[in-house]
């Protein structure tokens, strides 16, 4: 993917940490931003998931119980 450059303004607390992190991890801040977002962005997705599959699991729930109701209803008729 091609990149871009931008220019950005954080707080110079964070900029120390992340240029603390480059350095240890023998990289830069580039990188080291574009992992970060790359990480954001998966847990962000996988959230989004969640909360579908739970959204999911309450209808399949509600229609396996009505299914349930209707063979009663037969069964004892």
């Amino acid at each position: 993917m091609p990149k871009t450059k931008i220019t950005i303004s954080i707080n110079e607390d964070f900029l120390n940490e992340l240029d603390k992190i480059a350095k240890l991890q023998q990289t830069n801040r580039s990188k080291l931003i574009d992992e970060a977002l790359k990480v954001w962005e998966k847990e962000r997705i996988e959230a989004e998931l969640k909360q579908g599959y739970l959204a999911m699991a309450k209808e399949d729930k509600k229609i396996a119980e009505e299914n349930l109701k209707i063979i009663r209803e037969t069964l004892n008729e």
